[in-house]
């Protein structure tokens, strides 16, 4: 029996289910009178019926058909329950059918109903409007991105070596060494590889060759990207550390020429590693990758002090409750732009006065806050240093990141690793540099170490009076004391100072007459800075020449035919290869 057939059956059968409710005595109460005309099989027979229908078929308007039909055969049956007026909620936004196509599947009455006549045309497939329209499918393998092999890796590396073996040019050596330099930089695994095939001699002997300063420049960026170094001045490892402070880098300047002084050599020739934290990397990435002077770091600092530390009350105070930090960030992005410029921290190895340099931020992204060391140099790769880092980043980021102070500054993101001032975890950094340096040169003693510190008050001996013996302390009270423990330098120093000699380390802190904030920036209070500074100068001046005079020390004869050996060894295998 087909469906119409089906429904007019049903129709058919429901006037005569109207005797049932005749007032005469035989009339079936009205329990039942609901079981009998609509018993459970029968809703099971319907509900099946329509679910049956509508799955062959998407189309809302013969579904908004089928519900209908049914809803009004419930009507007759039971008009008591389900009413007598026809109440049909329409599915909305029901694509319109053209009225002349041979395949519509629904009638539209003139008074906006729907008859089922050819119902059973709407359980045909229709034909979609796009079917003419060819979709073009690209295949996953071209979107996805590109994996290398290990030995495409490598195989790639070794024709880059190649080709700058047996180029002609000087133009030529440079952009292919460059090549060799991006392929290493984004596949830092095969570095090893490489220098076991020679890469560092077939670059000694291209050096050796060309007269070109470009050509020489772009092989000391990758001599310092593979960890190769040359022989140091010195009989050993000198070594700068300079503390964060803000504003009281004043002082350490002021030291730092007092050094000059004594030995007539400029900062970045006395010291082969530089490592600075927070106002240290200021002067750190001055001094050691732009060899500025220090005449002109002293303007400098009072410039943008000025700039960056004039901030009112009232927006200062709306910063630090909207972004954390009480100054304005983008203000201090920019001067550190327009001072440094957009160089990275390896390329300054190009320059062959450079010395190494290091600032230190601290990660606070992480399960642990852990330090962070910007270098422009890579370690060798037989070495792993304990501390993560990296040199593919620009100076002025690696001074941002190292000088993020809460509460000052926002907060550093570079990449996925979020960045704060290396003075909450590090603020004394020669114990960072000591270790950096015995990776760079691990075959070479420490000849000299100096630490400047930016300022410290006199100690007060202890008095326990009744009022300071109180049973608990306050949030604020415990929070200002954890983060005097956390940035406290004079920890590192004692240790420090008991495990050096007395001619290799030698540590520089003044005492102050008043301890100035980060960001102080009154005339008055900064002149006083530079008065303690030179008094400190006078009282100390013994110290001074003797870590002037370890700075000046020189190789000894047996060191220097040691050095003079291995630099010609490593030029005859480069000439036998």
């Amino acid at each position: 029996m087909s469906l119409s057939k089906g429904i007019r059956h049903l129709r058919n059968r429901s006037p005569h289910l109207k005797q049932y409710y005749s007032g005469s005595s035989n009339t079936v109460s009205p329990s039942k009178l609901q079981m009998k005309v609509m018993s459970l099989t029968q809703w099971k027979f319907l509900n099946n019926l329509r679910l049956y229908i509508t799955k062959f078929s998407n189309n809302k308007k013969l579904q908004n058909v089928i519900n209908k039909e049914i809803t009004q055969l419930l009507q007759k049956l039971q008009p008591s329950v389900y009413g007598s007026d026809v109440r049909f909620i329409e599915t909305k936004n029901v694509p319109t059918i053209p009225e002349d196509s041979t395949t519509t599947a629904v009638e539209t009455k003139a008074d906006g109903g729907y008859a089922l006549p050819n119902v059973l045309q709407g359980l045909r497939s229709k034909k979609s409007s796009t079917e003419g329209e060819v979709k073009v499918i690209t295949p996953k393998w071209k979107t996805s991105p590109a994996v290398s092999s290990k030995s495409l890796i490598l195989t790639k590396a070794n024709k880059l070596m190649t080709s700058v073996a047996i180029a002609q040019s000087d133009d030529s050596k440079i952009h292919r060494i460059e090549e060799l330099l991006a392929h290493i930089k984004q596949f830092p695994e095969v570095k090893r590889q490489i220098i076991k095939d020679g890469v560092i001699r077939m670059l000694l002997r291209v050096q050796r060759h060309s007269s070109h300063g470009d050509v020489h420049a772009v092989i000391n960026e990758a001599f310092a990207l593979l960890g190769h170094c040359k022989p140091l001045p010195g009989y050993g490892i000198r070594i700068l550390s300079i503390d964060g402070g803000g504003t009281r880098g004043l002082l350490v300047i002021e030291m730092l020429r007092k050094l000059e002084e004594l030995t007539g050599k400029r900062i970045y020739e006395l010291f082969d590693y530089i490592c600075g934290v927070s106002t240290g990397a200021i002067i750190a990435c001055s001094t050691g990758v732009f060899r500025r002077d220090l005449d002109y770091l002293t303007n400098l600092y009072r410039e943008i002090s000025n700039k960056v530390f004039t901030q009112s009350a009232f927006w200062g105070t709306g910063n630090l409750v909207w972004s954390h930090s009480y100054y304005d960030t983008t203000l201090w992005e920019k001067n550190l732009k327009e001072y440094f410029g957009q160089i990275e921290l390896i390329q300054s190895a190009r320059d062959p006065k450079c010395p190494k340099v290091a600032t230190i931020s601290a990660i606070v992204n992480q399960t642990t806050v852990t330090p962070y060391v910007f270098r422009n140099y890579s370690l060798p790769w037989e070495f792993q240093s304990q501390y993560m880092g990296g040199h593919n980043h620009k100076v002025w980021e690696a001074v941002r990141a190292s000088a993020a102070a809460p509460t000052y500054f926002e907060e550093c993101k570079l990449g996925n690793l979020l960045h704060q001032d290396g003075g909450i975890l590090v603020n004394n950094p020669t114990a960072v540099a000591i270790h950096e340096a015995k990776q760079i040169w691990p075959n070479y003693p420490i000849q000299c170490v100096v630490s400047f510190g930016t300022g410290r008050t006199i100690p007060s001996h202890l008095e326990l009076t009744e009022e300071s013996t109180s049973n608990s302390s306050s949030w604020k009270t415990k929070f200002l004391k954890i983060l005097d423990s956390a940035t406290d330098t004079e920890a590192v120093h004692t240790m420090l100072n008991d495990l050096l000699p007395v001619n290799v380390y030698y540590r520089f802190n003044p005492y102050l007459t008043e301890m100035l904030s980060m960001s102080e920036i009154n005339p008055s209070k900064l002149e006083q800075l530079e008065r303690d500074a030179l008094m400190y100068l006078r009282r100390n001046e013994d110290k001074f020449q003797h870590a002037a005079k370890a700075l000046c020390a020189t190789k000894g004869p047996a060191q220097k035919i040691m050095d003079w050996v291995s630099l010609k060894g490593e030029t005859i295998m480069s000439i036998i290869k």
